[in-house]
């Protein structure tokens, strides 16, 4: 290409802009030019083609009929261009997904983990997506979800990774107040109460009521979050109803210890969603969740 064939493909570039927003002084605005030099290029490019391209008014300027003729031209093949630059960036682009969860899910079971899926394909960019409540998947260009429900979501591909078993846990540094043996030494203990929008099944009302025990009173600290309750019983402030997966890390390294002689109670399940089964790290997100849950 010869320096004055460059000229002009960027003079015609200036004229489907100008056309486009109407003026000179808009396309310079855009273009980060001063009016002049813009005009000096539409000047360049009539002189080229031999055709006044504008009429030009006072503060506007419009198309003659040869511009209109141009622009009928032009206008798809710069657009062609730019989908052909868009498609070539993507080529080079990092493969990217993205990931919802609960803050809960994210925090102790997810993140944590994390490091073994960037290993495996450290070219993969995830954007994690950390949502108490149910995002629209589509909307959103979601990939991938995990979504802690009762009965099977309807959206993608969805498999259940497991059912939540929720129990009172506690940490070692907690200053207990019985020998921790039953249930009937957590009427005594200071107990951590989650209090909002959360199922009744989380509470410690219901899980005394469910063992035909009254609670006296609500002796301990309550929150409204899942996070600050959770927290407080790894620092030791109280005891907790929490569940599995997610406290099955701090068990496993005796962060959190259980009462062996209250059963669990089983609640709703974690359903992994794949969205997206045609972009193959996608599906590789998905079977490695899979096998962190086999091996857990």
């Amino acid at each position: 290409m010869n320096p004055n064939d460059a000229y002009l493909l960027r003079n015609l570039a200036t004229f489907e802009l100008a056309a486009r927003v109407g003026g000179f002084s808009r396309a310079a605005d855009e273009l980060r030019l001063s009016r002049v030099a813009v005009s000096r290029q539409m000047a360049e490019l009539e002189a080229r083609l031999g055709q006044k391209l504008f009429h030009r008014n006072h503060r506007s300027v419009s198309l003659t009929a040869a511009g209109r003729a141009l622009l009928d031209e032009v206008a798809p093949a710069l657009g062609s261009i730019g989908n052909a630059l868009n498609q070539t960036r993507r080529m080079n682009a990092r493969p990217r997904l993205s990931i919802t969860a609960t803050a809960a899910f994210a925090t102790y079971w997810l993140m944590p983990r994390m490091v073994g899926f960037n290993t495996l394909h450290p070219d993969v960019e995830i954007n994690l997506v950390v949502s108490d409540s149910y995002l629209d998947l589509a909307a959103e260009e979601i990939d991938v979800a995990i979504r802690y429900t009762p009965t099977t979501p309807t959206v993608g591909d969805a498999r259940m990774l497991t059912r939540e078993t929720i129990f009172p846990v506690y940490s070692p540094r907690y200053p207990r107040r019985t020998e921790m043996r039953s249930i009937l030494d957590l009427t005594k203990e200071r107990l951590l109460f989650l209090k909002g929008s959360y199922r009744r099944e989380a509470s410690w009302p219901f899980w005394f009521q469910r063992l035909g025990l009254p609670l006296q009173d609500e002796n301990g600290i309550a929150f409204n979050t899942y996070l600050n309750m959770f927290q407080a019983a790894l620092e030791g402030q109280g005891v907790a109803l929490a569940g599995r997966p997610l406290v099955d890390r701090f068990l496993a390294d005796g962060t959190l210890l259980r009462i062996e002689g209250i059963a669990p109670y089983e609640r709703d399940c974690y359903f992994l969603i794949n969205c997206s089964p045609e972009k193959p790290f996608a599906n590789a997100w998905c079977a490695w969740v899979e096998r962190e849950f086999i091996s857990a």
